[in-house]
């Protein structure tokens, strides 16, 4: 009933917003133009599929907004909206309800700034006369309203200015779109084009790429100092210091390299400034540069620092995309883990040609699944795309030690039956009303009853069905040297020996994996399923990559052991840590979101499990499973005998 009531709710707002845009783009039509009209409607269709209230609130107010704003300008309100309270839902509604200060803020910047459609002539000039080539200037569309923010492309006979940038990117749009055309200009007359990547990994172009655009801004303003005051107004402020993934240590590099009276704490930004200044006397030598970058990059290596290209734009908002720097090969486009959209350094330690396997997988569906937020203390609905797949991963079954399988055998008291109260007897000492019930209405038919209504105490056997997910995040494939092997292939050795000595029992069990590359790609693999056929070259060949969102990858998961038969369901996690992902910074996220995906479960009567092999995150364990449901494992050869004695208690 209540899926029907939300259901009727959301076509009745979605009728009332389509009511109150018909009404008010007629007017803006025949006021502003259909052009006008048509690109009003298309941001807040937009808007709508990100949060349907905020759209009815920009609808409500259009009248009020169109008065200041043209189309173009509209939208760039609604992005500016989007990015400075990105998931804060209701500083979002204040923000788009004109209740934010910011808002308004926003609203006046964006009626007195320039568009870019009149500055594109005299930008196109100002390239050609930086630059010495005949190039010109046009506007970059955004397409949607997700992404990180837009950057210009460059090309060997354009450049590509975004029409959306905001007031967070710049006041001075004007001053902006002449910054954007002087460091295009600067990479035209001093950076190699076309560079062949070879095997230089995404993070390494990433690093490589903010070392040449800091270098050919040097050189174009030795060659015309003027130019230098063009970008300092664009120097990015500093972020969290207590951030330090990849996005944030770039942009506190590039801090430093545009002005060098700023000062940093971090070593890491500190080495890159000092070797660049080192080799900042001969600023021609681009080989030099490059190899600066290449030890600068082996470093964030080292330091397990993570890149995600999904989520990474160039830290400084008038600096290009640096496609024009780099080749690619025969693609027409930067292959998917060098390009904008796709994992990238965060999939190297799972092996050469994981993003080429991952292609070539079999998709099952996508589901969309709720994650619980602390900081807003509700679940955000829909925020997480699980991606159930058959792996194409083609390996022999992992290697087991002789003589393993027997002492894997499960405790004999798994195997006896269990004490409950039979049904349907012929005799006994109380009454199965629902059998007894039965009988009287045979009665009431002229049916012979049937005289088995009692009930006793006995033992019977009882079906389980247990679904053993496996961690299958990078991290995995770091080594366990008690065991002379990997975290991984003691993951898949443990699981099929468990498979194969639960399969002679009765009882139902599947083993499946999960990694996960933000919250819009969390990958399900359905290695085993409880009841097919034995697939042991399908778990031992099984790669670990990405991150481990926990929550989205448990909801998935209870929802296909629920639909399992059995009279007990169970689901035993299998990890080599806590959650994490590279688009959550808190610590604290993802773990409250898998507690709460665990509470869940446990609700509509699944038993949660976990097998841990760190120790060190015994805190978050305890919190995700509470004190009875974990258990770590010191010495990461004894996973097997764990991971059965887990299955034990998880199905007693």
């Amino acid at each position: 009933m209540r899926a029907v009531l939300s259901a009727g709710e959301g076509a009745g707002a979605g009728r009332r917003l389509a009511e109150t845009l018909a009404d008010k783009l007629r007017r803006l039509g025949a006021r502003g133009g259909e052009d006008q009209a048509a690109e009003a409607r298309r941001w807040i269709e937009a808007l709508r599929g990100e949060d349907p209230e905020c759209a009815q609130a920009v609808a409500d107010r259009l009248d009020q907004l169109m008065a200041r704003l043209t189309a173009g300008g509209l939208g760039r309100w609604i992005l500016a909206g989007l990015r400075r309270y990105e998931r804060q839902p209701a500083l979002q509604r204040a923000y788009f309800e004109l209740r934010d200060a910011y808002a308004r803020e926003a609203l006046h910047g964006e009626a007195g700034a320039q568009d870019l459609e009149a500055a594109q002539a005299s930008l196109s000039w100002l390239l050609c006369g930086l630059s010495g080539r005949g190039l010109a200037v046009e506007p970059l569309r955004r397409a949607a309203l997700d992404g990180p923010p837009s950057r210009p492309v460059l090309a060997p006979s354009h450049l590509l200015v975004p029409d959306s940038y905001t007031v967070l990117d710049g006041a001075d749009r004007r001053a902006l779109y002449r910054a954007a055309v002087a460091h295009a200009a600067a990479h035209l007359r001093y950076s190699p084009a076309a560079q062949p990547v070879l095997s230089l990994k995404p993070m390494g172009v990433a690093v490589a790429s903010a070392i040449e655009d800091a270098r050919v801004e040097r050189l174009l303003a030795a060659d015309y100092p003027g130019v230098r005051r063009w970008f300092l107004p664009f120097v990015p402020p500093r972020p969290d210091p207590d951030d330090l993934g990849f996005a944030a240590l770039i942009q506190r590099m590039s801090r430093l390299l545009m002005d060098p009276g700023l000062r940093d704490d971090n070593h890491w930004v500190n080495k890159a400034r000092t070797l660049f200044e080192a080799q900042a006397p001969d600023l021609r030598d681009a080989a030099a540069f490059r190899c600066l970058a290449s030890v600068l990059a082996n470093d964030l290596g080292q330091m397990r620092v993570r890149f995600n290209p999904q989520q990474y734009a160039v830290p400084v908002p008038y600096r290009d995309d640096n496609a024009y720097l780099w080749d690619y090969g025969d693609a027409a486009e930067p292959p998917p883990e060098l390009a904008l959209g796709a994992q990238g350094a965060a999939a190297a330690p799972g092996g050469k040609g994981d993003l080429q396997e991952a292609a070539s997988e079999t998709e099952l569906g996508r589901y969309r699944y709720p994650e619980w937020d602390y900081r807003l203390g509700r679940s955000r609905p829909d925020w997480c795309t699980v991606i159930e797949k058959l792996p194409a991963w083609n390996g022999a079954a992992p290697a087991t030690p002789a003589g393993r399988a027997q002492r894997l055998a499960l405790p004999r008291s798994r195997r006896l039956s269990r004490a409950r109260r039979l049904r349907r007897q012929w005799e006994g000492d109380d009454i199965d009303l629902n059998a007894a019930i039965e009988v009287l209405i045979d009665r009431r038919l002229d049916l012979a009853p049937d005289a088995r209504f009692f009930m006793r105490p006995g033992s019977q056997p009882c079906a389980c069905s247990t679904l053993v997910l496996l961690d299958l995040s990078a991290s995995a494939n770091d080594a366990a040297p008690e065991a002379g092997t990997t975290v991984l292939d003691l993951e898949k050795q443990a699981a099929l020996l468990l498979a194969r000595a639960v399969s002679g029992e009765g009882d139902r069990i599947a083993v499946h994996g999960f990694c996960s590359d933000t919250r819009a790609a969390v990958y399900y693999y359905r290695l085993l399923d409880a009841g097919g056929p034995q697939a042991p070259d399908r778990i031992g060949a099984a790669q670990a990559r990405y991150s481990t969102r926990l929550g989205a990858a448990l909801r998935h998961a209870g929802a296909l052991a629920l639909r399992a038969p059995g009279e007990r369901r169970a689901i035993i996690v299998v990890t080599d840590g806590e959650p994490s992902d590279v688009d959550a910074h808190d610590p604290r996220y993802l773990v409250d979101d898998a507690r709460e995906a665990v509470l869940e479960l446990r609700g509509r009567g699944l038993r949660v499990h976990c097998v841990a092999l760190d120790a060190r995150a015994e805190p978050q364990l305890r919190a995700m499973f509470g004190f009875r449901d974990y258990r770590i494992v010191t010495n990461p050869a004894a996973l097997p005998a764990a991971l059965v004695r887990a299955y034990a208690r998880a199905t007693l």
